[in-house]
């Protein structure tokens, strides 16, 4: 009764303003109250005066996804670190060192394979060059050899038809030049080269290509390709004149070929490596710059507080929404 007598007593006294300290420091201003002297009511009596207090929490961190693409271009699998993938980041890089460990291994067993088929159709210096098999000398004095059968007879195209040589005169004028004298043992050095082009450029029939000099990565394809020069081999038969019959692999000319095929194939497996390496680039890039983009996206909180009335006073209402 006398508790009653006092809380009743209190209401009819008019109260300060009350301020409440946050944590943070800064203080919440409170409402003006009087108390009924009902204790269910006056207890929850205190309010502060915002009814609602809304916050927006990021629950995760962002990612950039143009710095997440951009590490992943430079370095495949940086983006993905930068993303806290670890298991994607070893991956891409493990291709990316993968690829350019292939490209290595295979230019050098290509660049070996090209030493090799050079080395056996030019010889080797070691050996004086007499270990070569394939002489552009030995091609030179061959037309030489043949040039006014061809003026005189034609230049037989297979088939039993011959065609005219298209100008003699040029032959005749640049044919004694192709051979010149050398103190060198290496073939290609006893040979005038311009004046052998004039002369092949002037022949006609099956003379169809011009030989790049000597060390020219033409030189070495056109040797085995074309039957026009195959009188160069050392195994071949020098009275043959026959196009039917030239084109005709010898099998010093067909094994080069083998080896130079071989060489190749080491050289587009070491460009296929390269490819890949590409591709990983940007592939990570697109890969980091997408996920970055759709973690950013992904969650945000929004919470929400609100003071609700009920029968025995106030209560607390917590929202959490989260957005995808």
């Amino acid at each position: 009764m006398i508790l009653l007598l006092s809380l009743a007593a209190k209401a009819q006294t008019p109260t300060d303003d009350v301020y409440l300290k946050s944590p943070d420091g800064t203080s919440n201003k409170m409402q003006r109250i009087d108390l009924t002297g009902v204790l269910s009511q006056d207890l929850f009596a205190v309010q502060p005066m915002n009814e609602t207090q809304d916050s927006l929490v990021d629950v995760t961190e962002t990612r950039s996804a143009l710095k997440a693409g951009a590490f992943s271009l430079l370095i495949p699998g940086a983006g993905q670190l930068y993303n806290r993938n670890y298991l994607k980041a070893a991956a891409f890089f493990a291709v990316e060192v993968a690829g350019w460990v292939v490209n290595a291994m295979w230019t050098q067993k290509a660049n070996n394979q090209t030493v090799y088929f050079q080395n056996y159709a030019d010889g080797t210096i070691a050996a004086n060059y007499q270990n070569g098999n394939y002489s552009v000398w030995r091609y030179a004095q061959w037309i030489y050899n043949n040039y006014k059968g061809f003026e005189a007879n034609g230049i037989q195209i297979g088939g039993g038809q011959t065609a005219p040589v298209a100008d003699p005169t040029t032959v005749n004028t640049y044919a004694p030049q192709m051979i010149v004298p050398s103190n060198s043992a290496a073939p290609w050095t006893h040979v005038n080269w311009y004046a052998l082009n004039q002369v092949e450029g002037a022949l006609g029939g099956y003379f169809t290509h011009i030989l790049p000099s000597h060390g020219d990565q033409q030189y070495y394809e056109l040797i085995g390709k074309y039957p026009q020069f195959r009188q160069g081999w050392n195994d071949e038969n020098p009275s043959i004149l026959d196009f039917s019959l030239l084109e005709k692999d010898t099998p010093n000319s067909g094994y080069y070929m083998d080896q130079r095929g071989k060489a190749n194939s080491l050289f587009a497996v070491a460009s296929t490596a390269i490819g890949v390496v590409l591709v990983n680039h940007f592939a990570s890039a697109i890969e980091a710059a997408i996920w970055a983009h759709s973690h950013n996206k992904a969650v945000q909180a929004h919470v929400s507080m609100s003071k609700l009335p009920t029968g025995f006073g106030y209560q607390t209402e917590l929202q959490l929404a989260v957005n995808f």
